[in-house]
């Protein structure tokens, strides 16, 4: 059993690395299900522990994740690539997990080691390699080049800060 988490981190640190694909993440519902309710335990948590995150963010969060996810859905969809979603999804939230886990030690332990601008930097750093990382895996799911699925990522993204321009003033202060 450990092996097997410790294969599908590994797994997911390479695709983090863009040297693997989603096809690389074994085709599993109940995969994919754990998956989701560790990445919905990681965002907890990190609520938790980060004070600069405010409660609506986790309402947020979820709401923006469900609409990425749902917009990828449909591109796979569309591109006659059905069969692949749930290992493309199911990399999506693995990826997020070790985002999350490294953008929240992050904001835990770089502050001991560096300057407030420094450690900004640093995680903004993270945060920006996601969207590569997801175009990746889109890319690989739909069969087409790494631009192309960059490009889907940003318009997800774009959407994604679109929406949340709308919910920031109904949910209150929002970081």
């Amino acid at each position: 059993m450990i092996r097997s988490v410790l294969t599908l981190f590994k797994t997911l640190f390479e695709i983090i690395l863009l040297r693997k694909g989603p096809d690389d993440v074994p085709h599993s519902s109940v995969l994919f299900v754990i998956v989701t309710a560790i990445w919905i335990l990681v965002g907890v948590v990190s609520v938790m522990i980060i004070d600069s995150y405010k409660s609506p963010s986790l309402v947020v969060d979820l709401i923006l994740a469900c609409v990425g996810l749902g917009t990828y859905a449909l591109v796979v969809n569309a591109l006659g690539q059905s069969a692949r979603l749930l290992r493309c999804l199911t990399a999506i939230l693995g990826c997020s997990i070790v985002f999350s886990i490294a953008l929240s030690g992050g904001q835990l332990v770089l502050p001991l080691l560096l300057t407030e601008e420094e450690t900004a930097w640093a995680v903004q750093l993270v945060w920006f390699w996601s969207i590569p990382v997801e175009g990746h895996i889109i890319a690989r799911t739909i069969e087409r080049q790494w631009l192309i699925g960059f490009l889907i990522a940003l318009a997800v993204l774009f959407a994604q800060l679109q929406l949340l321009t709308v919910l920031k003033p109904m949910l209150g202060p929002v970081t």
